[in-house]
């Protein structure tokens, strides 16, 4: 989230400093449980505006899940006080209930100058959804270059179709002065339709072109009806539009379809072949449909024709198809190059990876000194240097998953394992609360190990037969 400008010496130190600052996180916790327990909205608020007032900028994602499209009384008190995440979050809210846009974008930009780079990410999508590319990179580059992971990936997705989207930042400025013509409003239409998959707006250009029976027109208005729970209907679009014209996005569209509704790989594959594209989406997926053929061959030499063309996607599919063959190094060299694209995903897969690494390492060494054993087991505790490192990383861009991940780095009843878990339980995230439960429980907190168990509970986490007696008793 902030971009930190320091010595390297210092960098890991920092890392461990902040998960360690607890500022403002009992009254973020008093609040979290006040939502939970449904106390007096008073009370709630009182604690949130504590935390909050104590430099927290967790509490702001409680307040935003919490207040909703009523929040913007809350963030209108500490704009210009939170390090931009008042900012950030009533720019949230206002895009939520239809707000200006320029003051969403004022909001942005303000959060960004006080230190929030995820705003850099947002001012990136909103230019991109208008189609104004060159605007929305300035934006993504200066959020890639402080290490903004979101904004890194986009960056990266966008200069790997740099022409592509130049041809439609040059025909939209057409469209909008009305110089534009037939075959030009149809390149556009299309552009939108395959690359940025906007189908509503490409729709709305492509509409004229539905008599003449356009592939891209119709699979824009069959993408739109699908979204409407018409899907019969749109598969009705996707069939005429493969037998008639072979349209590479009808075959993707029936051969997923196939997969998923009986797992009819054969005919899949028959259907994607035909439709004789060379386009990612098409190749990336007959890699998955040759992988569950188990034709591991075929499938790595189509995952590798998207992997060439910078499919970010469809590198953590290569990886784990080279992870489940044991082909550890590579696995390990491709999921390394689509998180440094940015993909979240692709860190997550890396961690594992470099976690199983680590196990048997550990193991061999316990074989070979048997003595040390003992040591080894009295903490069940994730090793992998490199793969806290990466969670480190992932939760300073404040992902909730990784943060739940990075308390298994910590022994049992260190007080980062708490400060991680409120982060996340503060966007909801149910194995958090388990987590907190299970903190409680080994510091002998009985009230709040049940609490925080029997909430994990009702959210859908199994908790296990031991944790369920004891939750009861």
């Amino acid at each position: 989230m902030r971009k930190f400008i320091f010595y390297l010496f210092l960098i890991s130190l920092l890392i461990v400093s902040c998960s360690q600052d607890n500022k403002g996180y009992d009254a973020l916790e008093k609040g979290l449980i006040g939502i939970l327990e449904k106390k007096d909205e008073g009370y709630i608020l009182q604690q949130l505006e504590k935390s909050a007032e104590q430099k927290n900028e967790d509490v702001f994602a409680l307040a935003y899940v919490y207040l909703g499209t009523q929040g913007e009384e809350f963030y209108n008190k500490f704009l210009k006080k939170s390090n931009g995440y008042a900012e950030y979050y009533k720019a949230m809210f206002l895009k939520e209930t239809n707000g200006s846009e320029n003051e969403i974008i004022y909001l942005l930009e303000s959060s960004a100058k006080q230190g929030n780079n995820k705003a850099y990410y947002m001012l990136g999508s909103i230019y991109e959804s208008k189609f104004e590319f060159s605007k929305a990179q300035e934006y993504l580059k200066k959020g890639k270059d402080a290490g903004e992971i979101y904004a890194v990936y986009s960056y990266n997705y966008n200069k790997n179709l740099s022409d592509v989207f130049s041809r439609i930042e040059e025909l939209n400025k057409k469209l909008k002065n009305g110089t534009i013509n037939q075959e030009e409003k149809k390149e556009l239409g299309t552009l939108i339709v395959e690359k940025v998959s906007n189908y509503e707006e490409g729709y709305n250009i492509l509409k004229d072109f539905l008599s003449e029976g356009y592939p891209p027109a119709l699979y824009a208005k069959a993408k739109i009806i699908e979204s409407e729970d018409k899907e019969d209907e749109a598969i009705q679009i996707y069939n005429e539009i493969f037998m008639k014209n072979k349209y590479y996005l009808a075959a993707f569209e029936l051969a997923s379809k196939l997969v998923k509704s009986s797992k009819n790989y054969e005919l899949a594959m028959k259907v994607l072949d035909d439709a004789n594209s060379d386009e990612t989406v098409i190749t990336g997926y007959k890699g998955f449909v040759y992988e569950n053929m188990k034709q591991y061959k075929k499938a790595e030499e189509n995952y590798l024709k998207a992997v060439e063309k910078n499919d970010i996607g469809i590198m953590i599919y290569l990886g784990s198809l080279y992870d489940n063959m044991g082909e550890t190094k590579k696995a390990k060299d491709i999921y390394t190059k689509a998180y440094q694209m940015g993909s979240v995903d692709a860190g997550y897969k890396l961690t594992y990876l470099l976690e199983e690494i680590e196990e048997t390492k550990l193991k061999e060494n316990e074989n070979n000194k048997k003595e040390n054993s003992k040591d080894e087991k009295k903490e069940d505790v994730k090793k992998s240097k490199e793969a806290k490192r990466i969670l480190e990383n992932l939760v300073k861009n404040g992902d909730d998953y990784s943060m739940v991940d990075l308390s298994l780095y910590y022994p049992e009843g260190d007080p980062n394992i708490r400060i991680l878990n409120l982060k996340a339980a503060a966007k909801l995230n149910k194995t958090a609360f388990y987590n907190l439960g299970v903190y409680y429980y080994s510091k002998k907190n009985k009230a709040k190990a049940k609490f925080y168990l029997k909430v994990a509970k009702e959210n859908g986490y199994d908790i296990g037969a031991v944790f369920e007696r004891y939750i009861i008793n």
